[in-house]
């Protein structure tokens, strides 16, 4: 259940992202308490080891908020915030490899856009980051099915 409540919410986040280039952050706190309803449906599937990775991958989530304070939003404050719910649902491996395959592809397509980009998009050009997870996504989306 929690993997189907990640993978919608994804969707809806990656549409938004695509075409606003933000999030809204009443879309994030319906994701946190739909997130929280998820956790007390399945309550009975979570160990003491679960609820430890669940601490950790929240601490990441943290983690990746306050760099985007202290980096003037390089990564923007709503995917730090969108980490921390997803440390509800995932562990932190998933948490992880979800950001890393980001931070890949986004440095994939930024040295696309300054090799063969305009002069505006080599330095002022800014790429929304949750589509940026779609391979991981689709990885992950694989493996469990």
């Amino acid at each position: 259940m929690r993997h189907m409540v990640f993978v919608i919410a994804y969707i809806f986040f990656l549409y938004k992202d695509i075409r606003e280039k933000k999030i809204g952050m009443i879309p994030l706190l319906i994701y946190a308490l739909i997130s929280l309803l998820t956790l007390v449906v399945v309550k009975d599937s979570i160990t003491i080891s679960s609820l430890k990775d669940m601490v950790f991958s929240i601490a990441f989530g943290l983690v990746i908020y306050l760099v985007s304070l202290f980096s003037d939003e390089g990564i923007g404050v709503a995917d730090g915030i969108y980490f921390i719910i997803n440390g509800l649902l995932l562990t932190l491996k998933e948490n992880l490899i979800l950001f890393l395959t980001g931070m890949l592809v986004a440095f994939i397509i930024g040295i696309f856009f300054y090799y063969f980009g305009n002069g505006k998009s080599r330095t002022e050009s800014r790429i929304p980051f949750i589509p940026c997870f779609l391979p991981a996504i689709i990885g992950y989306i694989i493996c469990i099915v």
